[in-house]
């Protein structure tokens, strides 16, 4: 036992040491600073944590800064250049102290320390040149936009063929030229004002089954990858969510890849479904799911939270609301009346057209058993405070602080409405809405 012991505590001080150690990064410029650079960043890129960016300082014309290292040894050096965003992937495994020369020509950022990073840099350059052509040149026939499509895969193979890069970086150069044709395919409406439907091909004729190019952890560091993989799962909804997850377990063996797509498709679950017509039901499948597929008990935790859509449940404990003047509200506090709850924002025109409606309503009911509940689902306090102004809104106008009510609630769509009883549980899950007049009002007077 203590020798098991031992070994786990020796797990977690290597585990620590590894996500503490940080790399000193030397950027610099072939020529001088731009003029016009005003934010340099670093970004890891690590399938197993989410690093969040590092800025850079400025000193006698190099960038320098201290990062976490990336367990992959990819990193993103983002440049805000005149008000744009610039981004060039460099790979560098097992460095302590990274020193890049990067050169901004316009067109693309460019770093050639070394055969990975020349790999690298040539195409993201070939990428960002397609794409400046799908959105500039107008006119474009099938015949070009189908070869500037499948140039990405074949630019990559012999810029691979000609640097030799790790294998590391071929993976994720194979998983980019994919993705970023992908992409080139499905921006061909906006940028060409054309129809898919009316093109002489289809991706298919261009890009191989995603799973032979993007089932590895180097893929699973590039979002569009993983999105993709999530996006061929999702194309076997009918399957339900066990057949989803068996699709998606069949087809790509790197864990990496199965997590961050089994995270989309369970989100995906838990948003979508039908909680107030069958909680049951889908518990079990969810329950199911994590058990066969030896997911993370967080998914049946979150879907309990939806609870709050039940008949009779009682308002969500995880919801903090908070009044005009930023006092903290207990929902409890109206129990011996009925309430009607407005789940609204400032910026929803159909919710605005709703308040005089509501207004009026309140109004007719006063002194009765009927308390009127708006709550703003708002990000921003002060957009919420002045339409609350502009709209007369008076009575109980509270803000969800965390933006939790209308998850937890599964709520769709807004302006929604729902109303509680007297011993504060839910008596309605989707009410009529205020400019429902006389019909509202009776159904809220026969209340018992």
């Amino acid at each position: 036992m203590k020798r098991i012991l031992f070994i786990f505590l020796s797990l977690i001080f290597v585990t620590t040491s590894v996500s503490a150690q940080r790399a000193r990064f030397e950027l610099s410029f072939k020529s001088s600073v731009p003029a016009d650079v005003s934010t340099v960043y670093i970004q890891p890129l690590d399938v197993a944590d989410d690093i969040p960016s590092v800025p850079m300082r400025l000193k006698d014309d190099v960038y320098t800064g201290s990062v976490p290292v990336s367990t992959s040894g990819f990193y993103e050096v983002v440049m805000v250049i005149n008000g744009g965003q610039w981004l060039a992937t460099v790979y560098s495994p097992k460095n302590k102290k990274v020193e890049l020369a990067v050169e901004f020509d316009g067109q693309a950022l460019v770093e050639n320390s070394g055969v990975d990073n020349r790999a690298l840099s040539a195409l993201n350059t070939q990428i960002l040149s397609n794409s400046r052509k799908l959105w500039l040149v107008n006119g474009m026939s099938d015949k070009e936009l189908m070869s500037l499509m499948r140039s990405h895969v074949s630019v990559k193979d012999s810029i691979i063929k000609t640097c030799c890069p790790a294998p590391a970086v071929v993976d994720y150069m194979n998983a980019w030229a994919y993705t970023a044709s992908q992409s080139f395919y499905t921006s061909i409406p906006r940028a060409q004002k054309r129809k898919l439907k009316d093109l002489s091909f289809v991706k298919e004729d261009v890009l191989s089954p995603c799973d032979s190019i993007l089932d590895n952890e180097n893929a699973a560091l590039l979002p569009a990858a993983v999105q993709h993989v999530f996006a061929s799962i999702a194309d076997k909804s009918q399957l339900g969510l066990d057949g989803m997850l068996s699709a998606l377990y069949d087809g790509y063996k790197c864990e990496a890849v199965r997590v961050k797509v089994a995270d989309m498709i369970m989100s995906r679950f838990l948003s979508r479904h039908s909680y107030a017509m069958d909680f049951d039901g889908g518990l079990e499948c969810v329950k199911r799911v994590v058990d066969d597929f030896d997911l993370s008990d967080k998914y049946i935790d979150e879907y309990l939270k939806h609870e709050a859509v039940l008949i009779g449940a009682d308002f969500p404990e995880s919801v903090v609301l908070a009044d005009l003047d930023g006092e903290e509200v207990d929902f409890s506090t109206f129990k011996g009346k009925y309430v009607y709850v407005d789940l609204w924002a400032s910026w929803c025109g159909p919710c605005c057209m709703e308040v005089p409606h509501l207004q009026a309503l309140e109004k007719e009911l006063e002194g009765s058993d009927f308390v009127f509940v708006s709550i703003s689902t708002d990000t921003d306090q002060n957009a919420w405070k002045s339409k609350v102004a502009e709209l007369g809104m008076h009575g109980n106008q509270f803000f969800d602080r965390d933006n939790e009510l209308g998850r937890v609630l599964n709520v769709g769509g807004i302006p929604f409405f729902l109303i509680y009883d007297k011993d504060g549980k839910l008596h309605t899950y989707g009410a009529m809405r205020p400019s429902a007049g006389e019909q509202l009002k009776e159904f809220l007077l026969n209340l018992k």
